[in-house]
Parts: structure tokens; C-alpha cells; sequence
């Protein structure tokens, strides 16, 4: 029952983590919008970043489901692991193109350093993802149900 609850945990906290990368971009968005062209608010930077907050809630809410499945089942497939981490990945990389974008901009440096950390965040999510299925249960536990 301890390995369980150990992997359930690994999960839950990549969730957190990615949770947090995705309230940095919230947080940024404004700054993104107003503040990186002179004189004009950037509709376009505005509209990539809510793509991209889009894009991860899907791979939250997979996180959620799997650690409920982990709960009610006791789960032994690492699919899904490896899908949201593989993702996660991507999805950073593809991030990373946006933070070296905004790093020549020296009025808004901390909109690239803030990016940057919001794809370290996302990368060890991956990280942390890709640990929780190589230390699955190798036997399949079922939960105790009350009743």
C-alpha cells in the first residue's frame, strides 16, 4: 500500500507543478499584452499565451484523473504517464521559443526570466511524471472500500 501512496504522490505533486507553470503564465499575460510593443497592446502575444494556458489544462485535469484511478483501482498502465510527460515536454520546448523572444527586450526582462521558469516547472513535471511510471506498482492493489 506504501508504493501506492508513494506514486500517488509523485503525481499529485507534478500536478502541483504544473498547476504552478500555468499561474505563471496567468500572471504574465497582462504584462505580455500591454507592455512588450511600444504604444499598442499585443494582441497576438496575448492570444498565444491563452493557447497556451488552454493547452495545459487538459494535461492538469489527465493528472486528476489518473491519480483517481489510482484510488479507486489501483492502476498498473503507465500510458498515460508517458502521453502528459511526452506533452509537458513538448509543450516547453515549444514555450522556450516565446521566452527567447522576449529576452532581447530589456524593458520586460522579467517576462522571459518568468517563462523560463514556468518551462523549468513544466519540465519537471515531465520529469517527475516519467519517475512515477518507472516506479509503479508492480502488483495490482486494490483499495479498501468502506462501506
Amino acid at each position: 500500500m506504501k508504493t501506492l501512496q508513494k506514486h500517488e504522490r509523485l503525481l499529485i505533486i507534478a500536478a502541483g507543478i504544473l498547476l504552478l507553470s500555468i499561474l505563471l503564465m496567468i500572471i504574465i499575460s497582462p504584462a505580455i499584452y500591454t507592455k512588450t510593443l511600444l504604444n499598442t497592446n499585443n494582441i497576438g502575444a496575448l492570444i498565444g499565451m491563452s493557447l497556451a494556458v488552454l493547452i495545459r489544462l487538459p494535461l492538469f485535469v489527465g493528472y486528476l484523473l489518473i491519480v483517481r484511478r489510482i484510488r479507486r483501482y489501483g492502476d498498473r498502465r503507465t500510458g498515460s504517464y508517458y502521453v502528459i510527460g511526452g506533452f509537458l515536454i513538448l509543450f516547453a520546448l515549444i514555450y522556450t521559443d516565446g521566452a527567447v523572444a522576449f529576452w532581447d527586450n530589456k524593458d520586460v526582462i522579467y517576462i522571459s526570466i518568468l517563462m523560463f521558469a514556468s518551462v523549468f516547472l513544466e519540465l519537471a513535471a515531465a520529469v517527475i511524471t516519467f519517475i512515477a511510471a518507472y516506479f509503479r506498482p508492480k502488483k495490482l492493489i486494490k483499495p479498501h472500500h468502506s462501506q
